[in-house]
């Protein structure tokens, strides 16, 4: 599988190519889309994070984020982007999601939310226990979608 690279300058940049992502190889999840969702965003959720590289901004398609010996990157876009793909499998309207917990409110983080209204963000594994919330409402100083539900 050969990787492409795309300089991504800001947070709508990375989300537009998280979509495409999605949208072109949904199909890497092969038999993860027989299984309910619920396993699968435990699966997701489990799966260890690993943040870019410095200064670099890297999204991978599903199948290698899904390989649990893929070791560059496997940060919140890219768990995303897993989640965002089984539910265009399903023909599920989803949308991403950026937030920030910092004062300055600059976006630092990105889940799916569902058209239900329900947030998935399976970035590490205690967010098992938070399917349909999102648990750090309490921290949050600003929150933004990135798309449109697609």
């Amino acid at each position: 599988m050969q990787l492409t690279t795309q300089n991504l300058n800001n947070v709508y940049q990375t989300a537009d190519q998280m979509r495409r992502l999605v949208e072109t190889y949904f199909t890497d999840l092969g038999p993860w889309l027989c299984v309910p969702f619920i396993y699968f965003y435990r699966f997701v959720c489990n799966l260890p994070y690993i943040a870019d590289p410095k200064n670099v901004e890297f999204v991978s398609r599903p199948a290698l984020t899904a390989n649990p010996a893929f070791k560059i990157a496997r940060d919140c876009d890219d768990k995303a982007v897993l989640l965002a793909s089984w539910c265009q499998g399903h023909d599920r309207k989803k949308r991403f999601v950026a937030s920030s917990t910092k004062p300055t409110g600059r976006l630092h983080h990105v889940f799916l939310q569902l058209d239900t209204g329900l947030f998935c963000d399976a970035t590490y594994p205690k967010n098992t226990d938070y399917l349909g919330e999102y648990p750090y409402f309490k921290k949050v100083t600003r929150i933004v979608p990135l798309t449109e539900f697609f």
